[in-house]
């Protein structure tokens, strides 16, 4: 067959792309996929234990398959996919100060590059701390933080506003706080988990915004918002608001404003919302995702409690029976629309329940009906079964227990009713009942872990 010279060269520049193609895909094989970023950064230190891993890719990646994380100490969790993005959400909290190594399988891009070097990253965990409300030097109430290796706590916000309450994010890298102003007005703001400039969240113009709490994926808060009227006058009734963390969007949860709600929690899941109804006295679930609500009588006003399996509320009521008055706890299942009392006898007044990290126990404070004592701190199953005291001063008030991310602690205020004092932080070990002062000043305690 005889070509002429253009057939020749048409057959040259195609060998040639060929050969280019083929070259490219070599070096691009030999150069391999790589991570643009580690969450958390190369041997970062002071993470927390509630952290979620995160290897961001530069170029887009074959995501048919899904590699597990290996963790060193070992720690079991779900990888997923987010983009270009590989999380790893450990199933339970990493241990408190601790070096992990974190090695990741080969893969793919989708053009086929490999990732030639096992990305092997080091970070290390920080021990828990403990965040609180306490009055600095001028008497304004500030947030403050203490580790427990015995150093003084260090204030976490300044100036001449108070914080009037908190949370801490579901990364534990965030706090976000109500901030109250001299004139009575409370806007929204968020701080690093161990300290930095804060910044203002939500401008509430004017109005009462305070009770922050996070969905689960850490990106909006829902919150408390009260109008206020004329000067003097005490804020209007709550409504529940949203605030998106990364635009700052804030709207009404609920179209309809004449629906009330204070005290929202979102259950682990994120899908329902738990909130008191003030004026009806209850508990309403309402779920996000199908707009069904579930109610549950509740006339104390105390804030529920979720079930880690997102499942269970406990909430408090009180019960008459004759002249006998007591305030008893019922764990109410927002799928079978069922409510059972968790209190063996009437004559108690039980309060503040908080669950186990595991759902196994529940710890909750307990005094005598008509009693002249304290609070004490109580602890039972899930089911109320195998009740028992943990503490027994009758001269002192238990507030609201707080358990560790391990479970071997009940964090709580404690108050002297003997005494003209101011209410300090205390940690109780749940095994042996061995008590320690955290602060000598101090309310609203919380874990950072």
């Amino acid at each position: 067959m005889h070509l002429s010279r253009f057939d020749r060269l048409a057959w040259l520049v195609i060998a040639g792309s060929l050969a280019l193609a083929g070259l490219l895909a070599w070096r691009g094989d030999r150069v391999g996929a790589r991570v643009a970023a580690f969450v958390p950064e190369l041997d970062a230190a002071g993470i927390s234990t509630e952290t979620t891993l995160r290897l961001t890719f530069a170029q887009p990646m074959n995501t048919t398959d899904t590699p597990a994380l290996t963790l060193q100490p070992a720690a079991p969790g779900e990888t997923t996919w987010d983009g270009s993005t590989l999380i790893f959400t450990p199933a339970a909290p990493l241990q408190p100060d601790t070096l992990y190594t974190v090695t990741l399988p080969p893969l793919r891009s989708q053009q086929g590059q490999r990732l030639l070097r096992v990305p092997t990253w080091q970070f290390h965990t920080r021990p828990p701390h403990i965040l609180f409300l306490s009055p600095d030097a001028q008497g304004q109430q500030q947030l403050f933080v203490t580790a427990l290796d015995g150093q003084p706590p260090r204030p976490l916000t300044q100036g001449t506003d108070e914080v009037v309450d908190f949370v801490v994010s579901p990364d534990a890298g965030i706090i976000a706080y109500s901030l109250s102003q001299p004139d009575g007005r409370a806007n929204l703001w968020f701080i690093p988990a161990l300290g930095g400039d804060s910044r203002q969240l939500v401008d509430c113009a004017g109005d009462v915004c305070s009770a922050p709490t996070w969905t689960p994926d850490g990106r909006r808060l829902i919150y408390e918002r009260r109008a206020r009227g004329l000067a003097g006058a005490p804020p209007g009734p709550p409504r529940l608001w949203w605030v998106d963390l990364a635009s700052g969007e804030t709207v009404p949860v609920f179209q309809d404003s004449q629906l009330l709600g204070m005290n929202p929690r979102i259950s682990p899941d994120g899908r329902w919302l738990s909130f008191n109804v003030p004026f009806s006295q209850e508990v309403q679930a309402y779920n996000l995702e199908t707009g069904q609500s579930v109610f549950a009588p509740s006339q104390t006003g105390e804030v529920a409690a979720w079930s880690p399996d997102s499942r269970r509320l406990l909430l408090t009521d009180v019960q008459i029976q004759g002249e006998a008055f007591a305030i008893n706890l019922f764990s109410a299942d927002v799928y079978s629309h069922t409510v059972i009392n968790l209190s063996a006898e009437l004559n108690v007044n039980d309060g503040f329940p908080a669950w186990s990290p595991d759902g196994a126990w529940i710890a909750f404070n307990r005094k005598l009906a008509r009693a002249p004592m304290g609070k004490q701190l109580w602890l039972a199953r899930a089911d109320g079964s195998e009740a028992k005291p943990l503490t027994q001063d009758a001269d002192v008030n238990h507030g609201p227990p707080r358990w560790s991310p391990d479970a071997r602690s009940l964090l709580f205020q404690r108050y002297i009713l003997t005494s003209q004092g101011e209410p300090g932080i205390w940690l109780l070990n749940v095994q042996t009942g061995a008590q320690r002062e955290i602060a000598r000043v101090g309310s609203q305690p919380a874990w950072l872990p």
